[in-house]
């Protein structure tokens, strides 16, 4: 049945974000939401998050899940480590031995081995958000959201978080909601693509890509059609 909503209603005074609004999503695939600035994208999330209340409607399949929520601002603790940051989110129920073996697992790939004793105010920016990506999945959870973790960074930065994120994803496939601007990144992680409209929000566009994700040439023609789609649906 996968994960739905249905008949969402979200207003924020006189401004209606959502209206009879309805999606589903696929369980164990990395769904991208792509849209307009200020197009609601955030709401969406933090409506599944349980941050924000909608109106009405319902939503199916959420209530049993554990989330875990990867923002713009890497939120890490300034007064822990890489390691300390990671381990925190991990269940103290469980041996240190395992969770050691965890965290060692996940800061290789990231591929920050040799900043283990590090602390946030000592790394750049991306190392910043390969922390916050490897805590989302040493967090037991079922489904993660993640609202444009890559916004402001350049290229090639963005280009190498994002085979990271993949490298772990393909250990651990996880349910991902995933919100950018940025069609290439759709098309590098997405299973299905979806472009939301302007307000009140509509799905405009529904485009599935079933291709491995570490096997994808995004500069290929199959992807510059796939491009052109996507671009023609966030413009029109």
């Amino acid at each position: 049945m996968g994960l739905q909503i249905n008949n969402l209603y979200k207003s924020y005074n006189d401004l209606l974000l959502f209206s009879n609004f309805s999606i589903d999503f696929s369980e164990g695939n990395i769904t991208c939401i792509l849209g307009p600035s200020g197009g609601g994208k955030t709401t969406l999330l933090n409506i599944i998050a349980g941050i924000v209340e909608p109106d009405s409607g319902s939503m199916e399949g959420f209530n049993s899940k554990v989330l875990s929520y990867i923002f713009q601002d890497p939120r890490l603790l300034p007064w822990k480590t890489v390691r300390g940051n990671i381990e925190f989110v991990l269940p103290h129920s469980q041996p240190y031995s395992k969770r050691e073996t965890v965290t060692n697992s996940l800061i290789k790939l990231v591929e920050l081995d040799g900043f283990v004793d590090y602390y946030p105010s000592q790394l750049s920016g991306g190392m910043r958000q390969r922390v916050s990506i490897a805590r989302a999945f040493a967090y037991p959870s079922d489904l993660i959201l993640m609202d444009e973790p890559l916004k402001g960074l350049d290229v090639k930065l963005k280009m190498s978080l994002l085979r990271s994120f993949i490298k772990i994803w393909q250990g651990d496939r996880r349910t991902v909601i995933f919100v950018t601007h940025d069609v290439d990144e759709a098309l590098m992680l997405g299973d299905n693509i979806i472009v939301l409209g302007n307000l009140p929000i509509e799905i405009k566009e529904k485009v599935s890509i079933n291709i491995e994700k570490h096997k994808r040439n995004i500069g290929s023609d199959y992807f510059q059609n796939f491009r052109d789609e996507l671009h023609n649906a966030l413009n029109h």
